[in-house]
């Protein structure tokens, strides 16, 4: 079994394959690769990588590498639209059948298919190309992972694809930088667990705001995450503003995938909550306010639900996701729950969407609709423009320029600034 698990992920565990020649097909991704030669070049370099990646390497011992080199550039050669038919000794068996001894996981299918997009960006293959062979590959996760799914590990295994838990937005679920997804934060597949930890700064001309916490992924379908925030004025008779908010949110992974359902248009569905305490107003003492309720929210603690949608589009390298929020949250909270001008719950809008301009780098934007409940806060929507770097699974760091809008009648002025954000996953 063992000795199959590596071939098999890719090449099907096909047994002395034939090649039947097909017409010529220009297409962009068996071009992109650099045709057949390209295809030899990026499997030299894929076995290189695999055979020291300790996630997968034991699974080659005693294997005939150059056979599953060969079937591996066949198999590749066909999913790319290149001028191969592969056919084998078990042509008549389906790859659920195939695969259905082996016990593989999502780490081991997980490990290779990332080992093939280091070797494409090796050689030099576009980002573009690059996630177009991924799109059509992915969907085979459905047939060749036949294990795990039970009671997660004691031990985080770090297996989901780089940049596919999100990062940590400034409530503490993952997602983007203002907007919750359906994605469950951490590296950890359905047989695991992982955590986050963050650390957030937004400055606007008058305002700052600071956001710490942490958050874990179990099992890929529960996540936990707590967050305070601190927001401080910087322009009188706001300048010794301080008000302080915990966060405590649960979110949980409904349906759909939304890395391997890349042959539907079914996203990723998650619903979550989100439960906010404010600690109370600083700094205005001397105006006799000490509490969100002197400016007009009708209670200091609120709940905001949301349900979340999200879909990875290799083929057309995007990350897009819709979030739906019943809130009655001023300024996220900051502000209170309610208030003199509206106090039933609202249901607002929330977007992001992102372009995968490498494996590890996101450019993207969001939007976030808010109620307007305070007669002394014109509240608007907030928008961004953000950069997500992922490195490794182990940082992350998300720069943006972030739009808040107004923030009271006493301070009319748009408030615009930077937004940085650095995570650590374990």
């Amino acid at each position: 079994m063992r000795k199959l698990l590596g071939a098999s992920l890719l090449a099907t565990a096909f047994a002395a394959p034939a090649i039947a020649q097909t017409p010529y097909t220009n297409d962009a991704v068996y071009r992109g690769l650099g045709g057949t030669d390209g295809i030899v070049r990026i499997v030299d370099t894929l076995f290189e990588i695999t055979l020291a990646d300790p996630r997968i390497k034991d699974t080659f011992d005693g294997f005939d590498i150059p056979v599953v080199k060969a079937r591996l550039v066949e198999q590749i050669c066909e999913f790319a639209g290149g001028p191969c038919k592969y056919t084998g000794k078990y042509k008549d068996r389906d790859m659920k059948t195939v695969h259905e001894d082996l016990k593989l996981n999502n780490m081991h299918f997980n490990a290779l298919a990332e080992d093939l997009q280091i070797a494409m960006e090796r050689h030099n293959v576009p980002t573009s190309v690059s996630n177009k062979l991924i799109a059509k590959l992915a969907p085979m996760q459905r047939d060749i992972v036949t294990a795990g799914g039970g009671a997660p590990s004691a031990r985080p295994d770090h297996g989901k694809f780089i940049a596919t838990g999100g990062v940590s937005m400034v409530e503490g679920a993952g997602g983007g930088g203002i907007v919750p997804w359906a994605l469950v934060t951490g590296y950890g597949t359905r047989d695991s667990w992982g955590a986050s930890a963050f650390a957030t700064r937004v400055d606007t001309q008058d305002y700052s705001l600071n956001t710490f916490g942490a958050a874990v992924g179990i099992g890929d379908r529960v996540e936990l995450s707590l967050a305070r925030q601190e927001f401080k004025g910087d322009l009188a008779p706001l300048d010794q503003l301080n008000i302080k908010q915990d966060i405590f949110g649960v979110k949980l992974k409904l349906v759909g995938d939304a890395v391997y359902g890349q042959d539907s248009w079914l996203p990723q569905i998650a619903i979550g909550l989100q439960h906010k305490k404010n600690k109370g107003v600083g700094g205005l003492g001397a105006l006799g306010v000490t509490n969100v309720k002197q400016l007009g929210a009708k209670s200091d603690r609120g709940t905001d639900f949301y349900i979340a949608a999200t879909k990875v589009l290799f083929e057309q390298s995007l990350l897009v996701n819709g979030t739906l929020r019943s809130t009655k949250a001023n300024q996220m909270g900051i502000l209170g729950f309610g208030g003199d001008k509206e106090s039933s719950r609202r249901i607002m809008p929330e977007l992001s969407v992102g372009y995968l301009l490498t494996r590890k780098l996101v450019l993207g934007a969001e939007y976030r609709r808010k109620p307007h409940n305070l007669g002394v806060d014109n509240e608007k929507a907030y928008k961004d423009i953000f950069l997500a770097w992922v490195p490794n699974r182990h940082f992350s760091l998300t720069a943006a320029y972030a739009d808040l809008g107004t923030i009271t009648v006493f301070n009319p002025k748009t408030q615009r600034g930077a937004y940085l954000s650095a995570q650590a996953a374990f």
